[in-house]
């Protein structure tokens, strides 16, 4: 026993030598040229009074106290948007302070996105708001729905959700903040992709040929919707994030030879039997998917079920790609989603290109020879990603 202590201080005394005591700081002082004044103040010393105004009824500081966050981002509209979007000081007064929570709530990020850091990403940046909600159908108090912004720089402007909404350059920065003063407010997304094709007749044979090719996937392996279509359509928690959708309209089918459903039908039935998964070559563990779901999986980025955005991380990604990212980001075209791992899934790429002709948005197929397409509509922001519409034909190889 008395060998084991005399070890420990030894031991004790060995530790402690002079050369591992915390050096003194030498030299000067590194002095600090930042911003002083904290989010609070930086916001009332602001010209924009609608906002706050807005930020004070409804209690926005306790809200971010909450948080325990120690840095935030604000998208501030103007006094003149605000009134733009109908939103005059009396109005303000007179609305509950939690509508104007969840007004404001859509406009603040917990965390700072400095304006210096911006530039310097690649396409847009996916940040989550302080808006959140249980009310959206697969959502609850336990897994709340999560509204993003999606944010980035493009030419000389701000770009949120795909739409430019200020001159860059006039962001504040305040000691725990970055402020980002908007001309524009930003529409928050009402409907979900499978609302918004159901809603519009153009997109019937779209919604048929997604229903036809389940229908076959769940004869062959009811217990596996890994392959749906029509469920990726529908934001859930189990989706980890939202996409990119080329929904081709009716005339889109058109010009490749599908009129009815009967057609669809018709084209469907030449990979029937469907057959059962197998390995490839590669050893990697391949689903046979129809005929017909070979034609549209480009239209979805070759997502399926529910595991559209998987990854081996577990953590959430947003594949969704506005027009002023399909105009810059080269390296989008044909880009590895997820690598494949032998004996199980196969690498996921996206299996598109996109060309820029003139300020216009053109795609085809990866290493396609056909003609590239023009989006009809572009950005149009839904619950679980965004939409472009495509009407002159499918994306054929």
């Amino acid at each position: 026993m008395r060998i084991r202590i005399l070890a420990f201080c030894i031991l004790a005394i060995v530790a402690c030598r002079k050369q591992d005591i915390a050096p003194y700081p030498v030299g000067e002082p590194v002095p600090y040229d930042g911003p002083v004044a904290d989010l609070k103040a930086t916001l009332e010393k602001s010209p924009y009074t609608l906002f706050k105004a807005a930020w004070k009824r409804a209690e926005m500081d306790k809200k971010l106290a909450k948080t325990g966050a120690n840095a935030f981002t604000l998208f501030i509209p103007t006094d003149k948007a605000f009134a733009d979007g109908g939103w005059t000081l009396d109005k303000i007064n007179q609305s509950a302070p939690a509508d104007l929570d969840t007004l404001l709530s859509y406009y603040t990020v917990k965390g700072r996105t400095a304006s210096a850091s911006l530039p310097v990403y690649k396409g847009n940046m996916a940040i989550g708001t302080l808006l959140k909600s249980a009310t959206i159908p697969k959502f609850s108090n336990t897994e709340l729905y999560s509204y993003t912004l999606f944010i980035g720089v493009y030419k000389d402007s701000l770009f949120v959700n795909g739409r430019p909404v200020s001159k860059w350059g006039t962001a504040v920065e305040a000691a725990n903040a970055t402020i980002y003063p908007l001309d524009k407010m930003v529409p928050m997304p009402k409907m979900d992709m499978l609302q918004y094709l159901s809603a519009d007749p153009r997109f019937s044979l779209y919604l048929e040929a997604s229903r036809l090719n389940d229908s076959v996937y769940m004869d062959n392996s009811s217990w596996n919707t890994g392959r749906n279509n029509v469920m990726m359509f529908t934001p859930a928690p189990y989706m980890r994030g939202q996409f990119t959708l080329f929904a081709p309209t009716n005339n889109a089918f058109h010009k490749q030879g599908f009129y009815t459903v009967d057609d669809l039908r018709k084209y469907l039935s030449r990979s029937l039997p469907l057959g059962y998964p197998t390995y490839d070559q590669n050893y990697y563990y391949v689903y046979p998917v129809t005929s017909l779901d070979t034609l549209l999986m480009p239209n979805r980025m070759n997502f399926s079920g529910g595991s559209i955005l998987y990854n081996y991380s577990g953590e959430t990604s947003n594949p969704v790609y506005f027009t002023n990212e399909l105009l810059s980001n080269q390296y989008l075209s044909g880009m590895l989603f997820r690598p494949g791992r032998r004996y199980s899934e196969p690498p996921l790429y996206l299996p598109l290109e996109f060309s820029n002709n003139n300020g216009s948005v053109m795609v085809r197929s990866f290493k396609s020879t056909a003609k590239p397409l023009p989006l009809k509509e572009q950005d149009i922001l839904v619950l679980n990603g965004v939409i472009h519409v495509v009407d002159d034909g499918l994306f054929i190889q």
